[in-house]
């Protein structure tokens, strides 16, 4: 059984990471053999594919862009939605209703029995249960949350395999998260000149893809309680926005037949003015760097997360300058 959590993974959206479990989870249950669906990397394939062979073509690894090779003729993509409460980090998934009739099962037992299946797979990352009308719930625990805010800010992201240039977009439309992505530099290196945190290589010509950081590592995201310091809205609202960019930027994307096409520019957009409002509702100076230092190099943390995002989408996505300063 793979019970490899989020750490040990090597999908960085947490998307990827759940399509995984459920493609586990299924292939887990006694009656896989009598179904003609296989769920492959996001996909469920009207076919009797070798699941062991399309997961290698299907991978969602972060070496590069995790997107499908081919598209699958009368494919339907996985229902796994994330909610739109930014309290919290929710997934729902009514794979058991389409898996109801095949099955000839209830939807209900269907849920409940993939949910048993899940919750030693997501452990200790996700809290699984079953809501009425045989809707799986995956809520991200704090711990799992930590970790995958770890990951977004300590390691590169991938490279798309061809470069995928959203359609062009004025100079002054882009001003706004190039100013964005600057102010995260600038915020970066005066907490590194500050000594909040200790970047490695704070003195550079041009954006890296990610501010290594010498210290603290791990940043400090759980708090002596076992809970998330990142409690304030626009902090949760943030790390929403980074959910759901991360999450348009997941297998299927390029799947045209089956997938509408991502407003790059939305997304970035998005992206930038919810950490413009984080930066103005959350301090990270003055008596927070005084008295919660910890929570200073959390929020840190979070603008380290936003810039490596902010930067991939303005040199992937729209061949534009991601600036250290304006």
């Amino acid at each position: 059984m793979d019970t490899a959590n989020i750490s040990q993974c090597p999908e960085l959206t947490v998307k990827c990471f759940l399509l995984s479990r459920f493609q586990s989870a299924i292939a887990q249950q006694e009656t896989l053999g009598k179904i003609p669906l296989n769920l492959i990397g996001g996909t469920i394939l009207k076919n009797r594919q070798d699941a062991r062979e399309a997961r290698d073509e299907f991978s969602c690894g972060t070496g590069k862009m995790p997107v499908p090779k081919q598209v699958i003729e009368n494919g339907a993509i996985f229902p796994l939605n994330r909610s739109k409460d930014s309290a919290r980090v929710l997934y729902v998934s009514a794979i058991a209703l389409k898996l109801a009739k095949t099955w000839q099962q209830t939807p209900q037992t269907i849920a409940a029995q993939l949910a048993e299946t899940l919750k030693p797979l997501c452990y200790p990352d996700f809290a699984v249960k079953v809501a009425p009308a045989g809707i799986i719930e995956l809520e991200l625990t704090d711990a799992g949350l930590a970790v995958w805010l770890q990951r977004l800010a300590q390691t590169n992201l991938p490279v798309p395999e061809s470069r995928i240039l959203s359609p062009v977009v004025s100079a002054d439309r882009l001003f706004p998260i190039q100013y964005s992505h600057a102010r995260c530099c600038s915020l970066l290196r005066m907490a590194h000149r500050d000594r909040i945190i200790a970047i490695a290589q704070p003195d550079v010509t041009r954006a890296p893809q990610i501010w290594s950081l010498a210290s603290p590592n791990p940043i400090p995201w759980i708090d002596e309680g076992d809970r998330l310091r990142l409690l304030h809205p626009a902090e949760r609202s943030l790390i929403s926005q980074l959910l759901t960019v991360l999450d348009n930027l997941s297998p299927n994307f390029e799947v045209k037949k089956l997938e509408k096409p991502v407003n790059y520019f939305k997304l970035a957009n998005d992206l930038s003015e919810a950490f413009q409002i984080f930066y103005s509702q959350c301090r990270i100076w003055g008596e927070v760097k005084i008295e919660q230092p910890k929570l200073a190099q959390a929020r840190l943390g979070l603008i380290l997360a936003t810039q490596s995002l902010l930067r991939s989408l303005l040199e992937n996505f729209f061949n534009a300058i991601a600036p250290l300063e304006l």
